[in-house]
Formats: C-alpha cells, sequence, structure tokens
C-alpha cells in the first residue's frame, strides 16, 4: 500500500498465476510456488485480487498458502463466486466460502462482484446486488457492471444511496460494454483496468493483450487524485493480464504515484 495525498492506494492485478508471464514478467522455467513471493516480495506489489474463488471456493489450505508466500504487506480483495450472482446469496455458502478466507481474512479488503453483460438492469437484479451487499457486509462490497444500461443516471443514484461501491472498469470501447467513469460512492473508490485491445470486439470476445502506455497511466493518475480525496482507500487492478502486461503496468504507475 502506498499512500497519495494521504489515502492509501493499493495497485495490483487480476491473479498472479498466468503461463504467458513466465519469460514476461517471471523468469523462463519458474515454478509455481515462487511466484506469489516474486510478485509480492521481490517485485513489491502489494495488492492482489483473487480470481480463482469465481470458479472454486477458496479453501484454508490455498489461502494458507498465500499468507505464507506473499509479504507481510500484500492486501487483497476476493473476487465472489459465480454461483452468487446467479442465485440468490445462501447464508450457510456464504460462510463457507469465507471460512476458506480465514487465513488470510486480516489481509482482505473488499469483495467484488463482477456481472457480464447479460446481467441487465432491472428491480430484480438491483435487489440481488442488495441482497449481496448485505451477505458480505463484512467487508466493503463493490460491484462491477459491464451492460450499458447500469451507467443510467437513476441507477447511479441508488447506488450512491445504498452504499455500494460501484467499480470503475476501464473496457475498450470496440466491445459495446459500461462507459469508463470516475466515481467513489461508498467511502472507497475501484478500478479495474482491461486495457485497449481492438480485437475486443463485443461483449462476449475478451481479449486482454493490451498495456497501457505512460501517458494512458498518466490519465489514471488524475483519476486516482481525484477520488483520492473524497475515499477512505482506493484500489487499483489491472486485468490485462496477456503476457505479463498488468504486473509491468502496476508497477509502472505505482512508481509514477510514488515519485511525483
Amino acid at each position: 500500500m502506498i499512500t497519495y495525498n494521504d489515502t492509501p492506494v493499493y495497485i495490483g492485478t487480476a491473479g498472479y498465476k498466468f503461463d504467458d508471464w513466465l519469460g514476461t514478467f517471471y523468469p523462463n522455467q519458474f515454478p509455481n510456488e515462487e511466484m506469489l513471493k516474486f510478485y509480492s516480495r521481490d517485485k513489491g506489489i502489494d495488492f492482489l485480487e483473487l480470481t480463482f474463488t469465481f470458479y472454486n471456493d477458496p479453501t484454508e489450505e490455498i489461502t494458507a498458502n498465500i499468507a505464507e508466500n506473499g509479504s507481510d504487506e500484500l492486501a487483497i480483495s476476493v473476487r465472489l463466486g459465480k454461483r452468487f450472482l446467479k442465485e440468490p446469496p445462501v447464508k450457510e455458502d456464504a460462510s463457507e466460502f469465507k471460512n476458506g478466507l480465514s487465513p488470510i481474512y486480516n489481509r482482505v479488503k473488499a469483495y467484488f462482484a463482477d456481472f457480464y453483460n447479460g446481467f441487465t438492469p432491472s428491480r430484480a437484479n438491483f435487489e440481488h446486488i442488495l441482497r449481496l451487499r448485505d451477505t458480505f457486509s463484512d467487508r466493503p462490497f463493490f460491484v462491477e457492471l459491464a451492460n450499458r444500461g447500469w451507467a443510467r443516471q437513476k441507477y447511479q443514484e441508488e447506488f450512491k444511496e445504498n452504499g455500494i461501491g460501484v467499480v470503475n472498469a476501464d473496457f475498450p470501447s470496440s466491445a459495446g460494454l459500461a462507459p469508463y467513469s470516475v466515481k467513489a460512492y461508498n467511502n472507497m473508490s475501484y478500478f479495474r483496468l482491461y486495457g485497449k485491445s481492438p480485437e475486443w470486439e463485443g461483449p462476449q470476445n475478451r481479449d486482454l493483450n493490451y498495456r497501457y502506455n505512460l501517458k494512458q497511466l498518466d490519465k489514471f493518475k488524475k483519476d486516482i487524485d481525484i477520488v483520492a480525496s473524497v475515499s477512505s482507500s482506493v484500489f487499483v487492478s489491472f486485468c490485462n493480464s496477456a503476457m505479463g502486461s498488468a504486473a509491468a503496468n502496476a508497477i509502472d504507475l505505482r512508481k509514477m504515484l510514488t515519485e511525483g
């Protein structure tokens, strides 16, 4: 974590284990069990989104390894499992999910639920978001909404009134997804940056092979400056994971914020 204008800012990536990071971020033929140490200790990246939790519940065995291998400064956010996005959350399921995080629970700074384009604006879907917020109220809760319809002012006002953090997601303009905007609705701000690949031509055709240049990163630095004045914490996750670009951009942005 760094402090920028007196506000804690956490900068990292969505996941850290990718085959194409070998030779681009990690050394060639680098063992999986050493990756988190390299990520957080050698490279000093101190924020990580756990994204495997979308597909499989965290277990104490897995998160104990994360606690052991990650640096003492490593902060974490947790992607909610896909079943919580599809059905009303069940208290027992949520408790089991959280129990798997117990070895790293003190490092968990937030939960986030990322809904794809098919999650359209409706009263029922808004109520589903509220139930998720209440079920995972032990940590700040954020929602990422890819469908453009959620950007309407009436929904944005309701998110603000209900203390729901809305992720500032940067998708390629060619993807037909929600436009990028800068907001802080629950006294915290969260950026998820996917890149601008021209190959991402529609909502379902994801392409994460893109590296932000320094001019683009400087724009994000200015956006962080805007929300830092009204936020108790700011989270920034680079999701442009192909070829190690996310890690490189996280290091670059951290350097820009710390060195001016």
